[in-house]
């Protein structure tokens, strides 16, 4: 099929934003506290005030905020993890346990299967995952640390990850902590407590609420299965004391471990009832996106999987989860795909507009084209999402990875108390256009944003970046930094908005090249330096 494009050289496209009256509508500071030579990533943000409850006054479009005024966690990492901290089972597969065995063999073979890149680039990948993963099994635990701003110290030391800071800035997530688990599920430095039986592997942790009267943290337990697997249950802490959700018919066998896990949980007081969000397993042991009901304050939990998925969910996807979910009760969530669709085993975002009766919807707006790979990051409570996205749209499948960046989408949801603010024009926008002033000698015109993790009521936002220290070349979406020769860093980013910014401050980036069509397009700069990046991709 022939294809034809239309390409836009970085001459031009400088003169265009010369051109254009604009200003960032964000402001972007960065944090890197073992220096800029450690890769570092910003994984949760502190939570103001619920404004769902407040006037919009509080919000910082409406009032100054400074970048000090919010606490974030940021990770460093020294090699890509290989088996993620945060997952219950490898490679997030049913099966999962089975690549695992085979060591580097079983990375290679999950990329052949489930990335598809090209034989050398999936070599590649295998041995960095690898090495991360080997690092851990030779009884190295320091290559994951967690740092609090507001502190400047770490949260722990051990292979830690934080996964949230709640609205009493209590810190939740896991570690290890030398002891048979491979990692421990925390709350404020604490560990939580395990059943008083079984041979558990590891706890997870991910966020923790309050009713008024008791306390409820969300995470996972697993379980020892045999000598190489284990299987998990997702399982909420009623005032620290564990209860296990059960799977629904699904049962364990040597070649593959159900799963569960709650990744998120609201309170509705209208209904004095309790939801969580995650995933679960079915009678086909399937990793498959769930919401978790309580009415009695916790002690007992029902299960009800997402509806209603754009293919078929037994054969055309490997896993979805919930990961986020607001006072509206709106969630969003992931689902990769076991299909290859438009040239990519992707991992599809969507969400569902209330979590009572959980429906797929896909996301709408032109970054989100179809195929593309994305991660769901958080949503607050106007409705505003944060995520990772493709942004090449070249075909993975004997290629290369597409390079991402972090986006917002506002979702404008029927029945919301609150929905998104008129800033964003209910559009949905990288985050490199929202902070682009229009200057390449800016301080935001360092940093190429690559990943958005967490967004708070009062729109700050915890997310990663590629820095070019002095500033890119030109304000181009993929300009070369230091004409192609000086070296980009990862660091931790929080992005605060600018007091009385509006939707028509905002100027997307130009590109370097422009690929009308979608058949065939460039590869784009990035993808030359992309084994600094696939090491931490998630798919």
């Amino acid at each position: 099929m022939s294809s034809k494009t239309f390409k836009l050289s970085a001459v031009a496209a400088t003169v265009f934003t010369a051109l254009s009256a604009n200003a960032a509508i964000y402001n972007v500071t960065q944090y890197a506290p073992e220096g800029t030579d450690v890769d570092t990533y910003g994984v949760a943000i502190g939570q103001s005030s619920p404004v769902s409850e407040a006037d919009s006054s509080t919000s910082c479009w409406t009032t100054g905020c400074t970048a000090t005024d919010y606490d974030i966690a940021v990770e460093t990492k020294k090699y890509p993890e290989g088996f993620s901290y945060r997952d219950e089972a490898p490679f997030f597969l049913r099966y999962g346990y089975e690549y695992l065995a085979d060591d580097y063999d079983g990375f290679e073979d999950y990329c052949n299967v489930f990335l598809g890149y090209t034989d050398s680039l999936c070599e590649d990948w295998a041995e960095e995952q690898w090495e991360g993963y080997s690092y851990e099994l030779n009884g190295n635990y320091d290559n994951s640390i967690a740092y609090l701003y507001s502190t400047s110290s770490e949260v722990a030391s051990e292979n830690t990850v934080v996964n949230a800071i709640n609205s009493d800035g209590v810190v939740i997530g896991n570690a290890y902590e030398g002891d048979s688990l491979r990692t421990t599920a925390f709350v404020d430095g604490s560990s939580l407590d395990l059943p008083s039986s079984g041979t558990f592997t590891a706890s997870h942790a991910w966020n923790q609420i309050s009713d008024g009267s008791s306390t409820y943290t969300v995470g996972s337990i697993s379980t020892e299965y045999d000598d190489e697997s284990s299987t998990s249950k997702a399982t909420v802490w009623v005032d620290g004391e564990p209860t296990q959700i059960s799977w629904v018919s699904a049962e364990a066998s040597s070649s593959v471990a159900p799963q569960g896990s709650a990744r998120d949980i609201i309170y509705d007081s209208d209904n004095s009832t309790l939801y969580a969000v995650g995933y679960n397993s079915n009678s086909k042991e399937r990793l498959i996106a769930s919401v978790f009901k309580s009415t009695d304050s916790g002690a007992t939990w029902s299960n009800t999987f997402v509806s209603n998925f754009k293919y078929d969910v037994e054969d055309d996807y490997a896993n979805s989860v919930l990961t986020s979910v607001n006072d509206n009760k709106v969630a969003i969530g992931t689902a990769k795909l076991e299909e290859a669709r438009n040239g990519a085993y992707a991992n599809g975002l969507f969400y569902v507009t209330n979590v009572a009766s959980p429906s797929y919807k896909e996301f709408s707006g032109s970054i989100f084209f179809s195929g593309a790979n994305g991660e769901a990051g958080a949503i607050n409570n106007y409705n505003e999402v944060v995520g990772t996205i493709d942004y090449e749209t070249h075909r993975e499948i004997n290629g290369n990875p597409r390079a991402q960046r972090g986006f917002i989408a506002p979702l404008k949801v029927s029945g919301s108390t609150n929905n998104p603010r008129d800033v964003f024009g209910n559009t949905a926008y990288y985050l490199d256009d929202l902070t682009n002033d229009g200057s390449a000698s800016s301080n935001n015109n360092q940093y190429r944003i690559f990943k958005a993790s967490d967004i708070n009521d009062d729109g700050v936002i915890a997310a990663t970046a590629y820095y070019c220290a002095g500033g890119y070349d030109t304000t181009n979406i993929d300009s070369t930094c230091g004409a192609g020769t000086q070296d980009e860093k990862i660091v931790a980013v929080r992005l605060t908005p600018i007091s009385g910014a509006t939707n028509s401050d905002i100027e997307t980036r130009g590109e370097t090249e422009v690929t009308v069509s979608r058949s065939g397009g460039s590869l784009g700069w990035i993808t030359l330096t992309l084994l600094g990046f696939i090491r931490f991709r998630k798919k």
